[in-house]
């Protein structure tokens, strides 16, 4: 164990009494204590104010309870690190938390979530404002539901007009094809030097950013891409199409179409991608989330009045302009209930809180996800100052979704792997594809858990 962590420990038991394990001092007390973990970025404040609305709406429906939130600093990997810790023990877990959707299986498989289905038979909203193919994005491997979704999200290409007219680049953009992408960028290096012509997220400090918005919107778009198969129930071992999406990546660091190696290792990618480059027309194309818009709106740290002007966006294409043309990724976050919480109901109550329709609207308008409630979506306020929000929404007709086993984090993990060491230059996408190989049995717990390409 390592000093931080051992340090970590140590505070972490000096606080039980003010987390969940101050449960006895509650029942003797009458009074109730509900915990809430949940991420917050300088640059990204929007799920604390909501979850402040939530907190203030429901203690004053709920006397005798209250909600305290817990922030954790810092990106996706700091969050998942510290929820790892507290969920080490049922006196320091949170009652709820904002959850990963990829993450969901594997806290099932590890007794860490209560399923939610019988206390969601008994709030209508669920069965009328939340989609089928939403509901899906906290469903465990038993069929049964462990999270009411916040959010969703697509995928695709956006673009800075300018740089696109400086390059002699035709607006609007509409790539066929990966070599349709590939030459714009090429064209941009060599008409517009100075400019980042492509940034994605390709090594290990953007996590699952760098699987989702990286690679597998990349391998999915190859012909049969997949990280599993369906139909045999086994984890795919590379082959042409895992080595396909890396030499795409390969392409864009071997002939400095992306960032630089320092900003593709930098943690704070996103904000120089959005806050940085973008508004000073430093980066050509960027392939990332629906909620990028997000970062120029007037609830932005760093509002940019001109994007609507001087932005594009449009579909990532398959491989080869194979049908359905396009392909996106989605996933979304979920607030999820703690298998360790003493107060359930009381728990549930803050979810329906949380996921209403007033909280929902201001979460989904100020971060620019896409909404999962059917009431939001309709709403003219939700499509008012964000003319994306359309067009990424339409693209949930090519969408794909991670195979979210439980062994689906340790799988990400080996494709960061793989992605890192084509970004640097220390494997070839053809070694990177066989290390990936080799290392997965063991990430998936057997090699008669892979099927061979």
């Amino acid at each position: 164990m390592n000093r931080s962590l051992a340090g970590s420990l140590l505070l972490l038991t000096a606080l039980t009494a003010a987390g969940c394990g101050s449960d006895a001092a509650q029942e003797s007390s009458g009074a109730k204590e509900l915990e809430v973990l949940y991420k917050v970025e300088p640059t990204w404040p929007h799920l604390e104010k909501m979850l402040g609305d939530a907190k203030k709406q429901y203690e004053a429906a709920h006397p005798g309870v209250t909600i305290k939130l817990t922030p954790v600093q810092g990106n996706n990997e700091a969050y998942y690190t510290k929820l790892a810790l507290l969920n080490r023990s049922p006196d320091s877990a949170p009652d709820l938390y904002y959850h990963d959707t990829f993450q969901v299986n594997a806290d099932v498989a590890a007794g860490k979530l209560a399923p939610l289905d019988d206390y969601l038979a008994k709030w209508p909203d669920w069965s009328t404002q939340f989609p089928d193919s939403v509901k899906q994005a906290a469903k465990g491997g038993d069929g049964k539901i462990y999270g009411v979704p916040i959010s969703t999200d697509t995928r695709g290409l956006w673009y800075h007009k300018d740089v696109f007219a400086k390059a002699g680049l035709p607006v609007p953009w509409e790539p066929k094809t990966w070599n349709d992408v590939l030459t714009a960028a090429r064209t941009i290096k060599q008409k517009v030097p100075g400019t980042v012509p492509f940034s994605m997220y390709s090594t290990k400090v953007h996590g699952e950013a760098s699987t989702m918005q990286g690679f597998e919107m990349l391998l999915y778009g190859t012909p049969g891409g997949t990280l599993y198969d369906d139909a045999q129930k086994k984890w795919v071992a590379g082959g042409k199409n895992f080595t396909d999406a890396l030499t795409f990546i390969n392409t864009i660091y071997r002939e400095e179409l992306g960032p630089k190696q320092a900003d593709a290792h930098n943690a704070k990618l996103a904000d120089k991608v959005n806050l940085e480059w973008f508004p000073a027309g430093k980066v050509g194309i960027s392939l990332d989330g629906a909620w990028t818009a997000a970062a120029w709106k007037p609830t932005s740290t760093k509002p940019w009045p001109q994007w609507q002007e001087k932005i594009g966006w449009t579909a990532m294409p398959t491989q080869n302009g194979e049908a359905p043309g396009a392909i996106s990724m989605s996933g979304g976050w979920v607030m999820a209930m703690s298998s360790y919480t003493k107060l359930k109901q009381e728990a549930f109550d803050f979810i329906t809180v949380a996921t209403n329709k007033e909280n929902s609207m201001t979460y989904s308008v100020s971060t620019g996800d896409l909404a999962p409630r059917k009431d939001v979506a309709a709403d003219p306020k939700y499509t008012a100052d964000n003319p994306s929000v359309k067009f990424f929404t339409d693209l949930a007709s090519v969408t794909r979704y991670r195979p979210a086993y439980e062994a689906y984090p340790k799988v990400s993990a080996q494709v960061q792997e793989a992605m890192e060491a084509v970004t640097t230059g220390s494997r070839t996408p053809e070694e990177a594809t066989a290390a990936y190989v080799k290392a997965l049995p063991t990430a998936v717990g057997g090699a008669d858990k892979v099927l061979a390409r």
